[in-house]
């Protein structure tokens, strides 16, 4: 005889089919989930144990805990554990100056101003490589008696009492930096060199960064300056645009042959690197592919050259690529396809460089700031993407890096420039056969 539920019953029965459906539901989701999320249960385990720390923080920790401070250090932590130097979490203010460095901009002289007992005054204790300070030949030690801005004084004054240093210093920072915010205007500067004045130089503020030093030096045991020397600090938006510019002048004041230095180089964006590189690549069977970035699942964007080569017309077009240990990320990109484009007329002389192959992106936060992360591997010219490549030096001389003393690594350096000259001045057949 067929039974008939009661509604009661049927309802009760409805309800425990769902109440054992749901940890059966649970189980099944958890483990869907735990295939989809990679170490599902460890993340559980550490979002538990953050919020117990959080917990325990703010119920035993001695004082009230800085929130921001805490959040900050929390995302840094976070990228940290990455395990990549390379990657970092920028502050709002961080992420605009480093976006202005990109664009080969700055907010500063370039110099860093202490007091002299000495000379009861203020003087240059740094002068930041590549700065408008330095293409204008101020030195640390300078003593700045001297500076003014649109006609007006600003607060420098050629002597000065110790307890107000400090304030004066952080005050002249302030005004040039007001000023660099407004128009590009010059601060000029009256300074003495070992206590003799010398000519007023006209920095400017609010220019462009200059990403390069330029010199000639004397051809190989001779006192006839024929090698134009261009140390390129970092690799910005402008760099390209001033090291052509630059190898042109050289050429023009009797320059035969080039070192390019890139010892101690790191800083800089793939974009701006190509741009430079291009200047010296020519376009062949292959394409005359610069450089492919490959991300990490695999897919691959390739830079092209457009053929600017530069190297063929000027007279000798022989150059000298200094590397060193300290050479790291797009500098070895550089070095590596200068050499690769234009074999037996480029060279590399110093040490084997870092072996950053590595290539960052900075993505802005909507909460302000952005994180600066490391996005795929670059591949040079003439190489396979994903393959392993290196920068080794053709002629190796000591690593700048030694922990040996100060004396030896100035030696060490000026032996790697010394060197890269007399190759440039040997005839081209010997030091093809060297090579």
């Amino acid at each position: 005889m067929s039974r008939k539920l009661t509604v009661g019953a049927a309802l009760a029965l409805a309800l425990l089919m769902v109440a054992a459906s749901i940890p059966l539901t649970m189980l099944y989701a958890r483990s869907q989930q735990n295939k989809l999320i990679k170490d599902l249960p460890q993340l559980i385990e550490d979002f538990g144990a953050l919020q117990e720390i959080q917990k325990k923080v703010g119920e035993e920790y001695y004082k009230d805990p800085a929130g921001d401070k805490v959040t900050i250090g929390m995302v840094r932590g976070y990228i940290a554990g990455l395990g990549d130097p390379r990657s970092r979490y920028l502050k709002a203010e961080e992420y605009k100056t480093y976006m202005d460095r990109l664009e080969g901009k700055t907010q500063e002289l370039g110099i860093v101003l202490k007091y002299s007992p000495e000379v009861v005054g203020l003087v240059i204790d740094q002068v930041k490589a590549g700065s408008t300070a330095a293409l204008n030949g101020l030195k640390p030690g300078d003593h700045i008696t001297r500076a003014e801005s649109g006609g007006l004084p600003l607060s420098i004054v050629a002597e000065i009492a110790p307890d107000k240093a400090e304030a004066e210093i952080k005050k002249f920072y302030a005004e040039t930096t007001a000023a660099a915010d407004t128009a590009s205007i010059a601060v000029t500067i009256t300074y003495k060199r070992d206590g003799i004045y010398q000519p007023p130089v006209n920095v400017m503020l609010g220019s462009a960064v200059s990403s390069i030093s330029v010199d000639m030096k004397n051809a190989w045991q001779s006192s006839d300056k024929t090698v134009g020397y261009i140390a390129i600090h970092h690799f910005f938006k402008n760099t390209a645009d001033q090291l052509e510019a630059a190898i042109k002048n050289l050429s023009e004041r009797g320059a035969l042959s080039y070192v390019l230095d890139v010892r101690g180089c790191s800083e800089g964006d793939l974009e701006s690197v190509l741009k430079a590189i291009d200047l010296f690549s020519v376009v062949s069977r292959d394409g005359g592919v610069m450089a492919t970035l490959q991300y990490k699942d695999g897919s691959t964007v390739q830079y092209p050259s457009s053929s600017k080569n530069i190297v063929s017309s000027l007279p000798g077009g022989r150059f000298v690529v200094l590397i060193d240990n300290n050479t790291s990320g797009v500098a070895e990109l550089f070095a590596y396809d200068l050499r690769a484009y234009n074999a037996n007329k480029i060279f590399l002389v110093g040490a084997p460089t870092k072996g950053v192959r590595t290539v960052q992106e900075p993505f802005e936060l909507s909460v302000g700031g952005a994180a600066l992360l490391t996005v795929g591997t670059v591949t040079p010219y003439l190489v396979a993407p994903g393959q392993a490549w290196s920068v080794a030096p053709n002629d190796s001389l000591p690593a700048t890096d030694t922990l040996l003393s100060v004396i030896y690594q100035i030696s060490g350096r000026e032996q790697q420039l010394n060197r890269a000259i007399e190759i440039l001045t040997m005839p081209r057949e010997k030091a093809e056969a060297e090579f």
